[in-house]
C-alpha cells in the first residue's frame, strides 16, 4: 500500500459530504441519490447516525462504518438501551484484502467498549456484496433473529445477551384502484434511495389512476409501518436498488 491510512472519526458537516465511499469507486451513476444521503447524514449526524472513516494521507474516504446507539437507531428493532447498531461498513475494492476493514471496524469496537456500550447489533444479509452475515459469526457475533435473507447479529461486549425484537410490519396488501406507491425513504443507502426516487418519477406517469405517498425514515414511521425502507404497491414490497424506469412501469401496472 502506498500510502497510511487511519481511521477518523465523523464529526462535521464538510466530513459527511464525504460519506458514502463505496458510491465513489468509480463515476456514480446515482449522483442526486448520492447527494441526497450525504445531506441527510449531515443534518441528522450526533442523531440518528454516526461514523467513522478510513482516509488515507490526501484525506480522501476510502472506507465507510456508520452506527447509531439503540435509542436513537432507526431500524425495525425494538432493541434495549445501551447498545451500538451497525447500519453499515464497507472498504473500498481496491482496498481490500489489507486488513483495513479489520481496522475500521477495531476503532468502531474500542470506542463502543470506551462509552460502555453492552454489544453491538447489525443487521446482515445472505447476500455477498451486501453486508453477508458470515463476516460478522467469525468476528464473534451470534445471530439472534433470522427472517430469512435478513439476520440480527448480536456481539457481546459488557452483557452476554440482548433484548431486541422486531417491530410488527403493519403494511397490508390491498385491491382496487387507485394504486396506491408508498416510499418510504431511508437516506442510509444510495443504492436503495435510487429506486425511490426513480419510482416517485415514474408513478407521476400514471396521473389520478395512483396515490403517491412519501414518507421520510423517522422514530415516528418506524412505529407507524413497522419497517425502515422500501417501495409498497398496493401494499406489497416490491423493486429495490438497481431498477430500471420500465419494470417501474411494469410494476404499477400488474396493479392497475
Amino acid at each position: 500500500m502506498s500510502d497510511r491510512v487511519i481511521v477518523q472519526r465523523v464529526q462535521s458537516a464538510a466530513e459527511a459530504q464525504r460519506a458514502f465511499c463505496c458510491m465513489a469507486e468509480a463515476p456514480t451513476p446515482w449522483p442526486a441519490a448520492l447527494n441526497v444521503c450525504r445531506t441527510w447524514v449531515s443534518d441528522n449526524l450526533g442523531r440518528y447516525v454516526e461514523g467513522f472513516h478510513l482516509q488515507d494521507e490526501r484525506g480522501v474516504a476510502v472506507g465507510q462504518l456508520y452506527y447509531a446507539p439503540a435509542e436513537r437507531a432507526l431500524i425495525p428493532y425494538e432493541i434495549e438501551p445501551g447498545v451500538a447498531v451497525l447500519y453499515c461498513e464497507w472498504v473500498q475494492r481496491r482496498r481490500q484484502k489489507q486488513g483495513l476493514g479489520r481496522q475500521l471496524f477495531a476503532a468502531f469496537e474500542a470506542d463502543a467498549r470506551a462509552q460502555g456500550s453492552k454489544g453491538i447489533l447489525v443487521e446482515a444479509t445472505d447476500r455477498e456484496d451486501q453486508m453477508h452475515y458470515r463476516h460478522y459469526l467469525v468476528r464473534g457475533f451470534q445471530i439472534v433473529h433470522d427472517a430469512g435473507s435478513r439476520k440480527l447479529l448480536y456481539l457481546p461486549l459488557s452483557q452476554p445477551q440482548v433484548s431486541a425484537r422486531p417491530l410488527t410490519p403493519t403494511i397490508r396488501p390491498r385491491r382496487g384502484a387507485p394504486v396506491e406507491v408508498l416510499v418510504l425513504a431511508g437516506y442510509l443507502c444510495p443504492f436503495e434511495t435510487a429506486a425511490q426516487m426513480a419510482v416517485l418519477d415514474v408513478a407521476r406517469e400514471f396521473g389520478e389512476r395512483v396515490v403517491l405517498r412519501e414518507e421520510a425514515l423517522s422514530p415516528e414511521t418506524l412505529r407507524r409501518y413497522g419497517v425502515a425502507y422500501g417501495i409498497f404497491i398496493s401494499g406489497r414490497p416490491k423493486l429495490s436498488g438497481a431498477t430500471t424506469e420500465e419494470a417501474i412501469r411494469q410494476a404499477i401496472a400488474e396493479e392497475l
